[in-house]
């Protein structure tokens, strides 16, 4: 006979985790691929299992690379140069951290071979922040000023091309870009946005104004989901979350680490620099608190004093992204193991169980 007057077990409910990756160019996709795996080594949750990925610029390539199923640590090792580890030598992603790192580097900017409009790349967007102020961003408006970039990212598709060649991942990924035309952010991969392929998408959300040339979808020209939002993080309101990690590589939680005699230029980048990463940092808080007033907690990850001792100024030079990496696995680990954050680590640690 059962016995009676003991409740029946039920498995927990599944934690639903999202991440929310930003930009911050070459430099900002090494800082992110360097949380991730610290995020791994510190709760043992792999950034590939979260219920939905959203990335913007940089991030669209490190959450397509997610979403496509190449786990924080072969991306580590691709951005760092390091071997495939032994376990994941026979997975099929194990391919890009096998390509050599040299080679795209190298070949980051491509011309793509036409002449771009030299001023006014968006017309169209300059008129719709003129008609919206405050509505639109003013970096919308900027990049309609602008002139269109002669670079392409070609290179950056290959990347994605390499572990998934064609169509989309059945993971949930967000790549974030901006509709030169209208003005509008578009999250390609959400229901409703138009239909493209994982590669394509991501061009289109590294598109940087002025620097690379829109990426074409469909007819519309499509560039860097940076000028909505360097996080797009409100994006996930609502969507009944238990936890978004979300981060941000441009927006320190501190300042640069001044050298001993900086010169007037060095002084004067600087200035631009922090009142920059202010006006990114008072955005996101704002994104965050209305995540949070939907009732999800945010983990909100940024790089910390230490990482920035080897960030460089040009977030688009190639050469110091294995140290960047390097650096943000370890500062990750400390923030979580040493941080208030327990219960997101909690969260991760449950997910992962």
């Amino acid at each position: 006979m059962a016995e009676t007057g003991r409740a029946e077990r039920s498995e927990p409910a599944r934690r639903r985790i999202g991440l929310v990756l930003g930009g911050g160019g070459v430099i900002g996709n090494a800082y992110l691929s360097g949380v991730l795996e610290g995020l791994r080594r510190a709760t043992g949750w792999d950034a590939h299992d979260a219920e939905l990925i959203v990335g913007t610029s940089a991030g669209s390539v490190n959450g397509a690379l997610l979403a496509a199923g190449v786990g924080a640590e072969i991306q580590f090792a691709h951005v760092c140069g390091d071997p495939v580890p032994a376990e994941h030598e026979d997975h099929p992603a194990a391919l890009l951290a096998r390509k050599p790192d040299r080679d795209w580097t190298t070949r980051l900017y491509p011309s793509t071979g036409q002449t771009p409009r030299p001023v006014l790349a968006s017309p169209g967007s300059v008129m719709q922040a003129a008609q919206r102020p405050g509505q639109v961003p003013l970096a919308v408006l900027l990049s309609g000023l602008l002139g269109e970039g002669s670079r392409s990212t070609r290179t950056i598709g290959e990347i994605v091309e390499t572990v998934w060649a064609d169509g989309w991942p059945d993971r949930h990924f967000w790549a974030v870009a901006t509709d030169l035309g209208s003005g509008v952010r578009v999250p390609f991969g959400q229901r409703g946005a138009p239909r493209t392929d994982l590669a394509r998408a991501v061009r289109a959300s590294c598109a940087i104004p002025g620097f690379f040339a829109p990426v074409r979808v469909h007819g519309r020209r499509y560039a860097d989901g940076g000028l909505w939002s360097v996080s797009n993080l409100d994006l996930v309101a609502g969507l009944d979350l238990d936890l978004v990690v979300c981060v941000n590589p441009l927006s320190p939680s501190s300042g640069r680490p001044r050298p001993e005699a900086p010169s007037r230029v060095t002084r004067w980048v600087d200035r631009i620099e922090r009142n920059a990463w202010r006006g990114f940092g008072e955005r996101l808080e704002r994104e965050k608190r209305g995540v949070e007033a939907h009732g999800t907690r945010v983990l909100l990850l940024q790089p910390t004093r230490d990482d920035l001792e080897v960030i460089p100024r040009n977030w688009m030079d190639p050469e110091p992204r294995g140290d960047v990496a390097r650096r943000a696995a370890d500062t990750t680990v400390l923030q979580l193991r040493e941080g208030s954050e327990a219960l997101s680590v909690a969260l991760l640690e449950e997910a992962k169980a």
